[in-house]
C-alpha cells in the first residue's frame, strides 16, 4: 500500500512536468513558484511550513529520509532547452548521473544548491555562456573556492576550468562520445575531476526559446506509468523478508514492522522535517529526554531501550548464538540461528520488543503515562507468548511459567 501511494504521487509529479495546459498547473505555479524545478529536486529544502500537507508529501515522497533515494528524479531524463525548469545540480540532464552525485565536493561549495540551469549563465550574441560565479560564489570568491579545493579534487584542473568557462571559450571541446567515455571512466571513482565538469558544461548548449522536455527512463516509450514506477520501487525497497517467513504476528504488527524496516514510523525527527513539530525540546526522545528521537535512537541507542534489550537478551539466553547488537538487529542476523524453533522464538521476541517500546513511547506522548521497566518487560513476555500460541497452533507450547524461565526450550516446530 505504501509503495503504491508513492507511485501514485509520482504520477502527479509526471503530470506537473508535462501537463502544462491543465488549469491546476497555473494554480500550482502561482501558489508554489517553479513547480517543475521543485519536483525534480524532491527534497525538503524546497518546501515550507506554510505549504499544504499535500504539496509537502508530494515533494518529499521522492526522498523521504533517503528511503527512496531520488526514485523519481533519477528516472526522469531531461532534454535541456532554456534550462528554466531544470535544477542544475539535482536533475539528470548530462548523461546518466546528476552533477550533485558526480561532483559532491563542488556541490558542497555551491552558493545555491537549488539553482536552475538558466541561472548558471546567460545568453550573448555568440550564444550561451556559463557563469562560474553564478554557480559557486559571488564576485571575487571563485579564487577562494579554488584555494579550498583538496589536492585530490585537482586544484590545477579546477583553476583551468574556471578560466576557460569565465572566458566563454569553447576551444578544445570534446565530442559527445569523448565526454561520455571520460564521464564513464571517472564514475567509478569517489569523485570525478573538475576537468570532466568543465567538459560536460562546455559541450552543453541551451536553446533560448525552447522549454525543457522530460522523458521517463523506466518506460519503453519514455512515458510515465504507475506500473513501471511501482515495480521499480518494489524492487528497490525489497529488504529483509521478515513478513514472508521469519515471524508470524497480527497483521497490524507486521505492517508496523514494515514501516520500521523502511524508516516510515512517525518518529519525531521525521515530524520535524515535515514541519509538524519544532526543533528543540519537541523533538527529544520521550524515554530518555536526552537526544532527538529517531528510529535508530529510539530502538537502539536510547538508554532506556538499551536496558530493555539487555533484559530481553538475558531472559532468552542467546549469548552463545548472538551478541546483544546482533539481537537488536536480529532481522539481519536471523540466518545465524539454524534451529527453526529457536529462530521463530527469537523473531517473535524481537518483534514484541520493538512493538512494546513503540506502544510505551506512544502512551507517554498521548496518555501522559510514565515509563515502567517492569511493566514493559511483562508486556513483552505476554505478547510474545500469546503470538506463539496463536500463530503456531500446531506446535506444542509450554505454560507461561516455563516461558518465563526457559523460553528456548518451551516451543518446538
Amino acid at each position: 500500500m505504501e509503495i503504491m501511494n508513492v507511485a501514485l504521487l509520482s504520477k502527479w509529479k509526471w503530470r506537473i512536468l508535462n501537463d502544462k495546459e491543465a488549469v491546476w498547473h497555473d494554480f500550482l505555479e502561482a501558489r508554489y513558484g517553479n513547480i517543475k524545478l521543485k519536483v525534480l529536486v524532491g527534497d525538503s529544502s524546497v518546501v515550507h511550513n506554510n505549504d499544504s500537507i499535500w504539496w509537502r508529501d508530494l515533494i518529499t515522497s521522492d526522498n523521504y529520509d533517503n528511503l527512496l533515494l531520488d526514485n523519481f528524479s533519477s528516472s526522469v531524463r531531461v532534454c535541456v532547452g532554456n534550462g528554466e525548469s531544470t535544477p542544475f545540480w539535482y536533475a539528470h540532464w548530462i548523461r546518466q548521473h546528476s552533477l550533485m552525485a558526480s561532483f559532491p565536493d563542488l556541490f558542497a561549495r555551491a552558493c545555491d544548491h537549488i539553482i536552475n540551469i538558466a541561472c548558471a549563465g546567460s545568453f550573448h550574441n555568440s550564444g550561451w555562456r556559463w557563469d562560474v560565479n553564478s554557480i559557486f560564489q559571488q564576485a571575487n570568491s571563485v579564487s577562494s573556492l579554488a584555494d579550498n579545493m583538496t589536492v585530490g579534487a585537482g586544484l590545477a584542473d579546477w583553476i583551468s576550468v574556471v578560466n576557460e568557462l569565465q572566458q566563454g571559450g569553447s576551444s578544445g571541446c570534446l565530442t559527445a562520445e569523448e565526454v561520455g567515455s571520460r564521464t564513464a571512466a571517472a564514475s567509478s571513482t569517489e569523485q570525478q575531476p573538475p576537468t570532466v565538469f568543465g567538459e560536460l558544461l562546455r559541450n552543453t548548449e541551451l536553446l533560448k526559446d525552447v522549454p525543457d522536455s522530460f522523458s521517463w527512463s523506466l518506460g519503453p516509450d519514455g512515458i510515465f506509468s504507475v506500473k513501471s514506477c511501482y515495480e521499480f520501487l518494489k524492487a528497490k525497497l525489497s529488504g529483509p523478508d521478515l513478513l514472508a517467513d521469519k515471524v508470524r504476528a497480527p497483521s497490524k504488527v507486521l505492517f508496523f514492522c514494515w514501516r520500521f524496516i523502511h524508516n516510515r514510523l512517525a518518529t519525531r525527527d521525521l515530524l520535524v522535517r515535515r514541519g509538524i513539530l519544532n526543533e528543540g525540546s519537541e523533538s527529544f526522545c520521550v524515554l530518555c529526554m536526552k537526544e532527538e528521537e529517531s528510529r535508530t535512537h529510539l530502538f537502539s541507542n536510547c538508554d532506556v531501550s538499551i536496558t530493555v534489550w539487555r533484559r530481553v537478551y538475558m531472559w532468552l539466553g542467546v549469548g552463545d548464538f548472538l551478541s546483544l547488537e546482533e539481537f537488536q538487529d536480529f532481522l539481519y542476523h536471523c540466518d545465524k540461528i539454524s534451529c527453526l524453533s529457536k529462530r521463530a522464538i527469537l523473531s517473535v521476541a524481537w518483534l514484541a520488543t520493538i512493538w512494546t517500546l513503540w506502544l510505551k513511547r506512544n502512551a507517554i506522548i498521548f496518555k501522559e503515562e510514565s515509563f515502567s521497566f517492569l511493566e514493559c518487560m511483562s508486556e513483552i513476555l505476554i505478547i510474545s507468548w500469546n503470538w506463539l500460541g496463536s500463530f503456531y497452533k500446531k506446535a506444542p507450547l509450554c505454560n507461561y511459567f516455563g516461558w518465563n524461565t526457559q523460553p528456548l526450550l518451551c516451543f518446538t516446530l
